[in-house]
């Protein structure tokens, strides 16, 4: 035997629950909970892809008492009960070995950690794997015994080695006992020197090697940290042994016994009476490499329905590196570099087949562009399709996860790599692309047919397809930047952080690193004697918000910050983002937020501040060419609206149909006054109350907002919803459909699955509360504004204009216009907004044009 992987089951059970929990829930359908041993799956496979081992043995904990509660009683004594749901799926884990023919082992007083040692240690002839997230396990690192351990979710694993090892941590891997010794360890109980964390305990390690040293020399030690080692030297030699792995367990079985060749064919049964069928086909071994070919002329691609995915860089659309394409063909994957593509006449008679899918259709499109090819008009694009089946998976390795597919590499850890081995990256992403675009392939039928089964097919159809060619003409297009305005404000940004710098040194008396939370810390808790408000030596905006008022220092503090987001977000964030035709081009993604808004990348044009005139300022920096003017097109309190419509509320109803001020109103009735009456006080109570409900705000919430005592928050609540019974009714009813479904829905039926909505825990229990109320709502504006885009877009493409759209921001669209143009196009887009859905509440959109994005707005 060569290579011996041995995992930690334990361990691994905890991480694949918890990594799965609330991205990936999975129960059969009868109700048994799997998601902790899909997860635990997923990875072993990978660890599989991985090492390549010739033995594999799986380590359980056998019950709560080791020798090591002999030595101390409350060893472990912290640890929280276990989920009843991950309860369960222990012996499933040990079932799913069985059927897979992995030997697993436990014995009574010991723990999977020593079992794990002494298998490594008693063949250091094997080069051994360890598999686990628990970093006690890398004291048995040496030159025959490497960890790979667990960093992120259930696919970021980080193999460390001796060297490996010595470079992160600056100690030898044995050394990690004595790190416990000092520090402890929280998790375990294991109590070590109070007063020690682990900066400390290393520095003690480096110099002096091990707890016994550090004893031998405790006289060179002085100050505090030496009274502290003095008082539990007794916990720090305790502490020691309770870390150490013993490594001498007498195991009944030979190296032999735990030899692998691959999965026993009665794994299949398992995963059928588990319904993971998504595994059968999947084995722990390398996939078949693409069938790489010069020409597509060659081959007879008469198949209806093509699926065409290209081998790309995963960067921004402008900066994407194209290395060829893959096509599922007969029982192969074809890979055909663009070097060829670009030679070949029937690729390019390909691109014009009415029948083509592909993965991501903007993506694509915009590669083809970049290379000479014609565009495509895809007949699907499957990861918008994927998206409305998991919206919880808002990255694409989430959603791999959610699609049941084992890649040999995650996208994460690939692009990760690509940006510092790029001679390397086609040989690393083909065979990944390889896999995907193979199981892509066998799930596209199902994955349309789920969409019409979930009644997801209309806002797929009419809502999100239509959109993409939008966006892409959009992205292309980009926005002119005036570089010179940015420099200007620039500038004077730099000069009032100046100012605010030498402020805060007067304040201070002392000039220091204002952007060093530590350096900072001292000067408020210990040189100006503030108080941290609850969370000790926290510099947080939170936290320096709360000490507004108690000292001059803190309002030029938070001035600071501003101006210091205003710098490196918008005017350094933004200069590298110009491109040569002086335009930034941002990147508009329909599959990265759970409420379906759309968000925008690279860079992100969203976060624009709009609630302070410094934030407003760098509007000024979008311009309109010359003979043209910018025109904004915004829903006014479109959110408000689509609660007064999906609560059928008819007070609200009402005072939108009248055009009144609907915070004046709400103010009328939470207070019990007249119209006239309201004051700014009252309306900006009735305002944050208005907006507060839409995001399921608590009365916690509201008074911490309003600075207003928990009882007053409380009044002004159960007033709102007495005068408003009907939305008090409608969010009660999303709650209990929630739980009993797991998801809530828009007005087109996207879902947003809230499985918090019945966790055991409370304070998730009320998140999922909040989301429950906020998306459906949320999530029918961004429906919405989707919606009044695709209607825009073809007015103006019936009235033939030479106006473009340009962004989408949240409710607002901006467009660029020619001056003779405007407008007709004042009273096209507002027709077309007003009129993009029918509610029982009137839409209105607010029309404004400028030379600048600043004076549009």
């Amino acid at each position: 035997m060569k290579k011996l992987l041995l995992l930690d089951g334990n361990s691994m059970l905890f991480r694949a629950y918890y990594a799965t929990l609330y991205s990936h829930r999975m129960t059969t359908s009868n109700g048994i909970p799997t998601n902790a041993i899909f997860g635990f799956i997923m990875m072993l496979n990978k660890a599989i892809e991985t090492i390549k081992p010739d033995g594999i043995l799986v380590a359980w904990d056998a019950g709560k008492k080791t020798f090591r509660h002999d030595q101390f009683e409350a060893y472990k004594g912290t640890r929280k009960p276990i989920d009843e749901e991950l309860i369960v799926q222990f012996p499933i884990a040990r079932e799913f070995l069985d059927t897979a023919g992995i030997c697993r082992f436990e014995i009574e007083g010991y723990e999977a950690d020593d079992i794990i040692g002494s298998m490594a240690k008693s063949h250091p002839e094997v080069q051994t794997t360890i598999l686990t997230s628990d970093r006690d396990l890398l004291q048995l690192v040496d030159d025959s015994t490497s960890v790979l351990l667990m960093k992120k979710g259930i696919t970021d694993m980080e193999l460390m080695d001796a060297a490996h090892f010595e470079e992160k941590y600056g100690l030898q891997p044995l050394q990690i006992i004595d790190l416990k010794g000092l520090m402890g360890d929280s998790s375990d109980n294991i109590p070590g020197v109070a007063g020690v964390g682990e900066k400390t305990a290393t520095k003690l390690l480096q110099q002096y090697a091990s707890v016994e040293n550090v004893y031998a020399h405790i006289d060179e030690i002085k100050g505090k940290l030496k009274e502290k080692l003095e008082k539990d030297k007794d916990n720090a030699f305790m502490s020691k042994e309770l870390a150490t792995i013993y490594t001498n367990v007498k195991l009944p079985f030979e190296i032999e016994q735990v030899s692998f060749e691959g999965y026993k064919e009665s794994v299949n049964d398992f995963y059928k009476k588990y319904e993971m069928r998504s595994l059968m086909t999947t084995t722990p071994v390398a996939s078949k490499s693409a069938w790489p070919i010069k020409n597509v002329t060659s081959i007879d691609l008469d198949e209806e329905d093509l699926l065409l995915m290209p081998v790309c860089t995963k960067e921004s659309f402008l900066i994407q590196k194209l290395y060829g394409f893959m096509i599922p063909y007969k029982e192969e994957i074809l890979y055909l570099r663009v070097e060829d593509a670009l030679e070949d006449a029937g690729f390019k008679k390909l691109l014009q087949r009415k029948d083509l899918h592909t993965w991501d259709v903007k993506e694509t499109n915009h590669l083809l562009d970049r290379y000479g090819f014609t565009t495509v008009d895809f007949k699907e694009d499957l990861h918008i399709a994927c998206f409305l089946l998991h919206s919880q998976a808002t990255d694409l390795d989430a959603l791999v996860l959610a699609l049941h597919i084992q890649l040999p590499e995650s996208f994460h850890d690939l692009s990760k790599k690509q940006k510092s081995v790029e001679a390397y990256a086609e040989q690393r992403m083909v065979p990944v692309m390889q896999v995907f675009t193979e199981e892509i392939a066998k799930k596209e039928k199902s994955i349309l047919e789920k969409l019409k089964e979930d009644n997801l097919m209309e806002l797929y159809e009419n809502i999100e397809k239509p959109l993409i060619p939008i966006l892409y003409h959009m992205e292309n297009e980009g926005i002119d930047i005036d570089e010179r305005t940015l420099d200007e404000i620039g500038q004077a940004t730099s000069l009032k952080m100046k100012e605010l710098s030498n402020e805060i040194y007067g304040y201070a008396d002392k000039i220091f690193n204002i952007n060093s939370p530590k350096q900072l810390a001292s000067v408020l808790y210990d040189d100006l004697g503030l108080k941290g408000g609850g969370r000790k030596r926290s510099t947080s905006a939170e936290v320096l918000e709360k000490l507004r008022g108690v000292h001059p220092i803190i309002e030029s503090l938070l001035d600071y910050r501003k101006f210091s987001k205003i710098m490196s977000t918008y005017i350094e964030g933004l200069k590298k983002h110009i491109q040569p035709d002086q335009k930034i081009h941002t990147t508009f993604n329909q599959t990265m937020t759970q409420t379906g808004r759309l968000s925008s990348s690279d860079p992100n044009l969203q976060n624009i501040s709009v609630r302070d005139e410094e934030g407003r300022e760098i509007r000024k920096a979008f311009v309109a060419k010359e003979g043209h003017v910018l025109l904004s097109a915004d829903y006014s309190q479109i959110e408000l609206r689509m609660l007064a419509h999906m609560a059928n509320e008819t007070h609200m109803i009402q005072a939108f149909q009248e055009d009144v001020d609907i915070h004046n109103k709400t103010a009328t009735l939470i207070f019990h006054c007249q119209s006239d009456e309201v004051d700014s006080g009252m309306r900006r109570i009735a305002k944050t109350v208005n907006f507060g409900i839409v995001y399921g705000q608590t009365a916690f919430g509201l008074s911490t907002q309003l600075k207003i005592s928990r009882k007053e928050a409380t009044e002004f609540m159960d007033s709102y919803f007495a005068s408003y019974p009907n939305i008090h009714q409608f969010m009660n009813t999303l709650i209990e459909q929630c739980k009993e479904n797991g998801y809530v829905e828009t007005l087109f039926h996207r879902r947003r699955m809230i499985p918090e909505i019945n966790d055991k825990n409370f304070m998730t229990r009320e998140f999922g509360k909040r989301a429950a109320m906020n998306a459906p709502i949320q999530g029918s504006a961004a429906d919405l504004i989707k919606i009044a885009m695709i209607r825009v877009n073809e007015a103006m493409k019936k009235a033939n204009v030479k106006s473009k759209m340009l962004l989408q921001i949240h409710d607002e669209l901006i467009f660029e216009v020619p001056e003779e143009e405007l407008d007709q196009m004042k009273a096209l887009v507002k027709e077309a907004m007003e009129n993009a859905m029918e509610l029982r509440v009137p839409l209105k959109a607010s029309i404004q044009a400028g030379k600048t994005w600043y004076e549009a707005k």
